[in-house]
């Protein structure tokens, strides 16, 4: 069926269909009108018309020249101007064959003063072909406004979304042909464009405010340091430093987004031990998993697990994760690494015991900025933007980053890389 929804298709139809159809009517409309003229034919010549023998019409002569005109003989006529100025119709002048020399004067009445039987065959056949070109172009009309319909809408939908107007939709068409594809793709095109309008303009209120919180902070202090209200001291210039730090890191972050939107981040593949990389960076976050009194739990296989990728951004990929989970999972609490090989793809899981992502948010918590509740607060020091380098940093590695809650409690962060089949 989908053969025939092609457009290219349906009009290569349409066309035959309007041929077939003037072809058809031009033969119907011209056995009526030939019917017609046949029936306003004299008695005298429909007779002899349906007659197999007959070889001249009678066209009315009188009946005692019948036998002779269809006896085969030769007669000699001749046509003479009529001397009747009421009846325009000619004078046949008929020699008989019995060699006496006889004529007989035969004028036709006026009543049946008509064209010629090929003259009014040729205009049947023109009335003939005009209502029938007329009709196919009638119904191909009809076929082309019911094509041409829906390209207009998208026609004036596409104007109204050049002219800024995010809300211009289409709307639903039927059939399943590519006019009915372009107008769906084209609302899922104009529905993007309106999503990603209001995510670049919340980005931006995001990036001022999470700017602007460090920033405050920092001006206050300065000012208050210049107005002799806060002695300089080194906890003062740590606190201030720790203020640098975050803007620094939202700057970073920001910007290795960019890139990535851009497809501008470089990145140095190479075989890596993506096992020996976990267990690595998980060794950087010791200092503060004791300060937390939170457990970590490594169940790394003893084996090599080879991915192909750039060890420095996929250890910014692990570092985000576990400091996400760290930010998430109370004092005392516990979190898991873990890496194995399933399905053909290298499995990297961080899993926390916190209190787990609320359904509502499981769909957007890699979206930038973007912060569930109070389980995502502005006190961890995070910039907003952890889960979303990730999620861009792995799928330029062409794997995938999933969210889901455990059942006992906690969130499971999971990452899918292709094996390096080389290795």
């Amino acid at each position: 069926m989908r053969f025939f929804n092609r457009i290219e298709v349906r009009l290569s139809l349409l066309m035959v269909l309007v041929v077939v159809v003037t072809s058809l009517l031009t033969v119907g409309l011209n056995t009526y009108q030939r019917e017609r003229t046949f029936r306003e034919l004299p008695a005298e010549v429909r007779d002899i018309l349906r007659r197999s023998d007959s070889r001249l019409p009678a066209l009315g002569f009188p009946a005692e020249l019948r036998d002779v005109l269809l006896s085969g003989q030769e007669i000699r006529v001749r046509l003479e101007p009529s001397p009747d100025p009421g009846n325009p119709n000619p004078v046949f002048v008929l020699s008989l064959p019995d060699g006496s020399g006889s004529e007989i004067r035969v004028q036709p009445p006026p009543r049946l003063r008509r064209p010629s039987l090929e003259t009014r065959l040729q205009q049947n056949l023109l009335i003939a072909s005009l209502a029938a070109t007329g009709l196919g172009v009638l119904l191909a009309l009809v076929f082309a406004r019911r094509i041409a319909r829906p390209i207009e809408a998208i026609s004036d939908a596409a104007g109204r979304l050049a002219q800024g107007d995010l809300k211009a939709r289409v709307g639903p068409q039927p059939g399943e042909d590519e006019v009915a594809r372009l107008a769906r793709n084209f609302d899922q095109m104009a529905e993007a464009l309106e999503r990603l309008e209001a995510e670049r303009r919340a980005m931006i209120a995001d990036i001022a405010h999470e700017l602007r919180t460090p920033l405050t902070v920092m001006q206050g202090r300065l000012e208050a340091i210049q107005d002799g209200v806060l002695p300089l001291e080194m906890g003062e210039v740590d606190r201030l430093h720790q203020q640098a730090r975050l803007l620094s890191r939202l700057v970073e972050d920001l910007r290795t987004l960019s890139l990535a939107d851009a497809g501008r981040l470089n990145l140095t593949l190479q075989p890596l031990n993506l096992a020996e990389l976990a267990d690595r960076m998980a060794a950087t976050f010791q200092a503060a998993l004791e300060a937390k009194q939170i457990t970590l739990e490594r169940r790394l296989p003893k084996g090599p697990v080879l991915v192909r990728a750039d060890p420095d951004r996929l250890a910014q990929v692990i570092g985000n994760l576990l400091s996400n989970a760290l930010s998430h999972t109370p004092t005392g609490g516990w979190i898991g690494l873990e890496v194995a090989v399933e399905a053909a793809q290298a499995r990297l899981r961080v899993l926390d015991s916190g209190p787990g992502i609320p359904e509502a948010a499981l769909g957007r918590v890699f979206d930038r900025f973007y912060r569930a509740e109070a389980s995502r607060s502005r006190a961890t020091g995070g910039s907003g933007l952890g889960l979303s380098i990730v999620k861009a940093l792995v799928e330029l590695h062409k794997g995938t980053v999933t969210a889901r809650n455990r059942p006992e409690g906690g969130a499971v962060f999971e990452v899918s890389l292709p094996l390096d089949q080389a290795g």
